[in-house]
C-alpha cells in the first residue's frame, strides 16, 4: 500500500509540473499570437523583463564568484622563477652615466620649449 502511495505522489508532482509547463507555453505562443492586444503586450512584457533580470542576476553572480575564486586562488610558485637572484644595484659609474643622460634630456626638452615652431602658413 505504501508503495502504491508513493507512486500516486510522484505521478500527481509529475502531473502538475507537465501542466505548469503546458499551462507557461500555450500562455505565451497566445499572447505572441495576439501580440497586437494590450493583454497580450503586458504578459510578453512581463516575461521579458523576467528573463533580462534572471539574466542579469546570473550574470552578476557568475562575476561575483569569479571574482572570489581569482581573489582565494593560490598563487602558483614556478621553480625556475623562484631560483632567480635579485638583479646587482647600479655601480657609481653607471648611476652617473644615467643622471648625465637625465640632464641632457631636460636640457634638450627646455631647449625646444624655448624655440619657435615652425609651422606652415595656412593661407
Amino acid at each position: 500500500m505504501a508503495r502504491y502511495g508513493a507512486r500516486t505522489r510522484l505521478s500527481l508532482v509529475s502531473t502538475i509540473t507537465m501542466r505548469f509547463d503546458t499551462d507557461i507555453q500555450v500562455k505565451l505562443k497566445d499572447a505572441y499570437a495576439a501580440r497586437h492586444e494590450p493583454e497580450a503586450i503586458r504578459l510578453l512584457a512581463r516575461m521579458y523583463w523576467a528573463f533580462l533580470i534572471v539574466g542579469l542576476s546570473l550574470t552578476v553572480v557568475t562575476v561575483i564568484s569569479y571574482g572570489i575564486w581569482e581573489f582565494f586562488r593560490m598563487p602558483v610558485v614556478d621553480a625556475g622563477i623562484s631560483g632567480m637572484r635579485p638583479q646587482a644595484a647600479f655601480t657609481r659609474a653607471q648611476l652617473q652615466e644615467l643622471l648625465e643622460k637625465f640632464d641632457a634630456r631636460a636640457a634638450k626638452f627646455e631647449e625646444r620649449m624655448t624655440a619657435p615652431v615652425s609651422a606652415r602658413d595656412p593661407s
